[in-house]
C-alpha cells in the first residue's frame, strides 16, 4: 500500500516534533565522528531548507528533533534528503548495506505555547532515562548544555517560548553560582 502524503497534517502555527529510529534499533552513530557527521548535515540542512531547531537529541540509535520549517510541506522532503545523505555516508564509512533507518520519520505538530517545554524536556532526558548520563546538560549530542550552560553547538536556535526563556536563564545564573 503506498505511503499517504503528509500535507494533511500540516499546519503553519505549529512546531514539529520529529523522531526516527533505526532498522532493528541497532546503533547507527558508532563514534563521535558519526554524531559530528549528523550534526553537521542538521546545521546544512536547516541553513539552507531555512529551519530552526529548538531542541535535539542524537541517541546511539535514534533522533529526536524539535523544530519549525517556514514551509511545513517540504518537511518530507527535506527529511527524505537528510536521512539519505546519512546513510551514504554511513554505508561507506562502516561498509555496510541496506535499510538503515526503520521506515520514515515520524512527525508530530506540537503548539508552541502548550508543548514546547514539555516536548523539549522530554527530546532533552532521553540520555537520562537511557541511563547514559545522570544529567541531561552532561549528554554531548544534544541541546541541553545550550539552555543550561549556554554552549553554542552551531545547532540550536533558542527556544521562542519567554517562560521556557525565563526559567532557562534563572536556572543558568543558579548553575553558575
Amino acid at each position: 500500500m503506498p505511503y499517504l502524503a503528509r500535507t494533511h497534517q500540516l499546519n503553519k502555527s505549529l512546531l514539529y516534533h520529529i523522531f526516527n529510529r533505526s532498522n532493528s534499533r541497532v546503533e547507527i552513530f558508532h563514534d563521535i565522528e558519526d554524531y559530528q557527521y549528523f550534526i553537521g548535515l542538521l546545521v546544512d540542512y536547516s541553513e539552507n531548507h531555512k529551519f530552526s531547531i529548538y531542541h535535539w537529541v542524537l541517541m546511539p540509535n535514534h533522533y529526536h528533533l524539535l523544530l519549525e520549517i517556514d514551509e511545513p510541506e517540504r518537511i518530507s522532503s527535506v527529511m527524505a534528503g537528510l536521512a539519505r545523505s546519512y546513510v551514504y555516508y554511513h554505508h561507506k564509512k562502516h561498509q555496510s548495506s541496506g535499510h538503515l533507518w526503520q521506515g520514515r520519520f515520524k512527525s508530530q505538530a506540537i503548539q508552541k505555547e502548550f508543548y514546547l517545554l514539555s516536548c523539549g524536556r522530554y527530546i532533552e532526558r532521553n540520555p537520562v532515562k537511557a541511563s547514559m548520563v545522570d544529567i541531561a546538560e552532561r549528554y554531548p549530542y544534544s541541546s541541553a548544555a545550550y539552555y543550561v550552560f549556554g554552549n553554542d553547538d552551531g545547532l540550536t536556535v533558542e527556544d521562542p517560548n519567554p517562560l521556557t526563556l525565563a526559567s532557562i536563564l534563572k536556572y543558568r545564573e543558579q548553575a553558575l553560582v
